[in-house]
């Protein structure tokens, strides 16, 4: 219900108020903070992605730097991954012995691909849309190593924001 009146206001918002008035409103430096912020709270679960991701479309087209905008979202999205991360990993110690013996029989199929692969599957996930914050708790529970998981997740949460932030720009010239 949230996500419906959330979509309603910025569409009202955006009828009235172009997103150059709505960066102009915010200040082009506290646009980064306020795009690090969504994207650290509002890129955690497929509900509160599509808020993230309207919002940063509209900052993208009120003239801000695409990759200054991209480096933000990118860091913000990233950490909030990294906390569902923690949560996994905290939560490993809480699984029930009837679903440890699945996890460990996942795990042992897991160890069986190198890290290389899960690297590249975890750059090429975070390429999309969808939240990563599964990925992050499955890889805590596999005990897959944080410093591994960071650089793919960074590198394709920032290239997803940046290609986001470009198209937007690219396509709104056509009209």
């Amino acid at each position: 219900m949230s996500l419906v009146l959330f979509i309603i206001a910025w569409s009202v918002l955006l009828v009235y108020y172009p997103p150059e008035k709505v960066v102009e409103f915010l200040g082009v430096q506290n646009t980064y903070l306020i795009v690090f912020l969504l994207a650290a709270s509002g890129g955690v679960s497929a509900f509160t992605s599509t808020s993230f991701y309207t919002a940063l479309v509209t900052i993208s087209l009120g003239g801000v730097n695409p990759v200054y905008l991209a480096i933000f979202a990118s860091v913000g999205l990233t950490l909030g991954d990294i906390v569902f991360y923690v949560v996994g990993k905290k939560g490993r110690s809480c699984v029930t012995p009837t679903y440890g013996k699945y996890i460990n029989r996942f795990l042992q199929l897991v160890e069986k691909v190198s890290d290389r692969t899960i690297i590249l599957l975890i750059f090429f996930y975070s390429l999309t849309p969808l939240p990563s914050d599964i990925l992050a708790i499955v890889l805590a529970i596999l005990g897959f190593p944080l410093k591994k998981m960071v650089p793919p997740l960074l590198a394709g949460n920032f290239a997803l924001t940046l290609i986001l932030a470009e198209l937007a720009i690219y396509g709104y010239q056509f009209f």
